[in-house]
Order: structure tokens, then sequence, then C-alpha cells
């Protein structure tokens, strides 16, 4: 056979098994490609899951700090940025300086969460109610029993921090400022009997206090 023969017959058997490779290679690719289809595609005994965000949870927190060394707060979270609330606080009858003090306070409360973390800027505005009274006495008179109540309205911006895990635990840190921005004063006798009783009193209700809550925890779903 001349050479020019067997360079044909060669080609020939080269460029057959370059197809058949070509072939394989293909439908094996289309294999490997409906595999995968069939792997993603959801069945009805195995159907995909989706997670499905929470935009809006509730909750309610507790927390112990001053001057309100009890607090209890309904929540709203929403979107993981803001937060609504409204807060209830108590200070149980308590005696400083001789005299039996107690206090309470309602207020609304909002909080924002600018890195969509725990960080947050809040403010809370409200009411709040401080009582007060002793025994003093009142010259060739005797002794007598002043009652004085003082309520205010105020404002309390704050910073802190407030951690909600997946599960739903909440647990948080927070200071800032209790500012009066109205106040009004009613007693039993006339004020100038009894100095110690308002001062105690204006020491928390018509003062700019600093505020803390050392430990806040609850539930938020």
């Amino acid at each position: 056979m001349r050479p020019e023969g067997i360079t044909r017959r060669c080609k020939t058997s080269l460029a057959s098994a370059f197809a058949v490779l070509v072939s394989c290679s293909i439908a094996r690719a289309q294999d490997t490609s409906r595999a995968a289809g069939q792997q993603g595609r959801p069945s009805a005994d195995h159907p995909v899951r989706e997670s499905t965000p929470h935009p809006v949870r509730i909750g309610a927190i507790g927390g112990i700090g001053f001057p309100r060394p009890l607090a209890v707060e309904g929540m709203v979270l929403v979107g993981g940025t803001v937060a609504l609330g409204v807060e209830y606080g108590a200070l149980p009858p308590t005696t400083i300086s001789g005299v039996r003090v107690s206090l309470w306070s309602l207020g609304g409360d909002a909080r924002v969460f600018p890195f969509r973390g725990a960080f947050f800027i809040g403010l809370r505005a409200g009411h709040q109610h401080v009582g007060a009274a002793m025994t003093v006495v009142v010259g060739s008179i005797g002794s007598a029993y002043e009652e004085l109540a003082l309520d205010s309205w105020f404002i309390n911006p704050r910073l802190g921090v407030l951690w909600i895990s997946h599960s739903g635990l909440a647990f948080g840190v927070e200071a800032g400022v209790q500012i009066p921005m109205s106040t009004a004063v009613s007693s039993t006798l006339p004020l100038s009997l009894a100095p110690s009783v308002r001062s105690t009193a204006d020491a928390l209700g018509s003062t700019v206090l600093p505020t803390f809550d050392l430990l806040r925890i609850g539930i938020v779903l």
C-alpha cells in the first residue's frame, strides 16, 4: 500500500475516534445536567423549605435599675431596626433619710438599631408619680403626718445594647438621662413645715437624673 493511503486511513481513524469521544462527552454532560435538575426539583416527599423572615416580633422584657428598681415592658420589634414599647416602672415603698418614698411611672419607649445589631439609641417619654410621707413636729402643736405627691412628665434619652437571639431570649444593658419637663406638687401640710419631704421628692421627680439598667432580660418571639 502506498504511503498516501496509509496516511489517509490513519486520518480517517483519528477523526472517527475524536467524533466518538465528543459524542460521549456531550451525552455524559446531558446526563449530569438532567440528574442535577431532578435533585433540585421539589417533590411531594421532599418539598423545598424556604426560610421565612420575621418582620415583626413581640415580647416582654423586665429590668433592674435606677431610679426605678423594677420595670416591665411590652415590646414590638419591627424589621430588626425599630422597637416600640410601653413600660411600667416602680420603686416599692422604702425609707430614705426618714422619709417614706414610693414611685411609679408609665411611659412609651422607642429604640432604633442603626446597625441592625444589638446597639440601639432610645427615647422614653411618660409620666412619673413620687409619693413621700413622714411625721413632722410642728412647734407647740405637736407632731403631724404629712403626705406629699409630686407628678411630672419626663423624657429619657438612652444608649444601650439589647441582644435578641433567634430562639427569642433577650438581654441587655442601657444608660441615659431623665429630664423632667413639667411638675406638679400637692401636700397635706404647708411645704415649709417639712422641707426634707419636699427635697426627697424633688430629688426623684423634678431634677435631672442619670438612669441605668444593670440588666434587662425577657422573651421576644
